[in-house]
C-alpha cells in the first residue's frame, strides 16, 4: 500500500491567518493540538502533521473503501528526520516527510523500510498550473518510465473507484499509486515489486523542473536536498 500528500506553505490556504481554533479541534488530537501552540514553528508544523494524517488515509482506503477521513483518528509520531508513523486504529503506517523550501511532501507505506518505493515532489511550471491535475499526472509518468527504463508514451494513468491505477501498454500494472497537488506543488508515490533490488537516492530535472525523485528500499533513505531541514529539528 501506498499513500503521499503535498502542501505548498506558499499558498495562501496555508498561511496562519488561514487557519482556526475549530480546524485545529477537528483535525488534531488533543496532544498534536499542545505541540502546535508551543511551537513557534507551528505553521510549518501543522501542515507537516496534516500531510502525514491525508497520506495515511490514502493508503489505508486503499485497504478498505469503509475508512472515512477523520483526521483526528490518525495520531502522528515522527521524530527530528520527520521520520516515524501515524496510527489508525490498531494499524501503525510508517511515513517520511520532507521539506523543499515551500513544499512540504508525506509518504506512507504498507512497508517500514519502504522496499521498491519511488516518490518526487516538483513544482508546477505556469502551464501546467492551469490544470494541476495534468500537471502531476505528467510529472509521476516522466519520473517512472526513466526510472523503469520504458517509453513514456506506453504508459497512462486511469482512476479506478477513485484510486490512480498505472496502465503500460494497455494492461494494469501492479504498481500502488498516489498523486498530490496542492498550490505550485505536485507529488507523487509509488511502490512496484520490480524494483525492490535498487537502493540510491538520485537528483534529477523532469521537463525543465527542478525535482527529487528518491529511490528506496531501506531505512537508510536520506536526501541531501532536504539534510538542512532535517537538522533544524522541525517537530519536538
Amino acid at each position: 500500500m501506498i499513500g503521499n500528500d503535498v502542501v505548498d506553505l506558499s499558498d495562501p490556504e496555508s498561511w496562519r491567518d488561514a487557519c482556526h481554533s475549530s480546524f485545529d479541534r477537528r483535525v488534531f488530537t488533543p496532544e498534536e493540538g499542545q505541540s502546535l501552540s508551543m511551537d513557534h514553528s507551528d505553521v510549518q508544523k501543522r501542515w507537516i502533521l496534516w500531510s502525514a494524517k491525508e497520506a495515511t488515509y490514502k493508503a489505508a482506503r486503499r485497504e478498505s473503501a469503509e475508512v472515512a477521513f477523520s483526521p483526528a483518528r490518525f495520531v502522528v509520531d515522527l521524530d527530528r528526520s520527520l521520520r516515524g508513523s501515524v496510527r489508525y486504529g490498531i494499524r501503525r503506517w510508517p511515513v517520511r516527510v520532507q521539506i523543499d523550501g515551500d513544499c512540504v511532501h508525506a509518504v506512507v507505506s504498507g512497508d517500514e523500510f519502504f522496499t521498491g518505493t519511488l516518490s518526487g515532489a516538483c513544482r508546477l511550471r505556469s502551464a501546467e498550473l492551469r490544470d494541476p491535475s495534468e500537471g502531476v499526472r505528467q510529472f509521476a509518468l516522466s519520473s517512472i518510465a526513466t526510472e523503469l527504463g520504458v517509453a513514456i508514451s506506453d504508459l497512462r494513468i486511469e482512476k479506478v473507484s477513485r484510486i490512480p491505477q498505472l496502465i503500460l501498454a494497455g494492461e494494469a500494472m501492479p504498481v500502488a499509486l498516489s498523486l498530490s497537488h496542492h498550490g505550485a506543488y505536485a507529488g507523487f508515490a509509488c511502490r512496484d515489486p520490480r524494483i525492490e533490488k535498487a537502493d540510491r537516492v538520485s537528483q534529477c530535472a523532469a521537463a525543465g523542473k527542478a525535482t527529487c525523485v528518491s529511490l528506496s528500499h531501506d531505512a537508510s533513505y536520506a536526501s541531501i536536498a532536504y539534510r538542512s531541514h532535517v537538522e533544524q529539528g522541525v517537530l519536538r
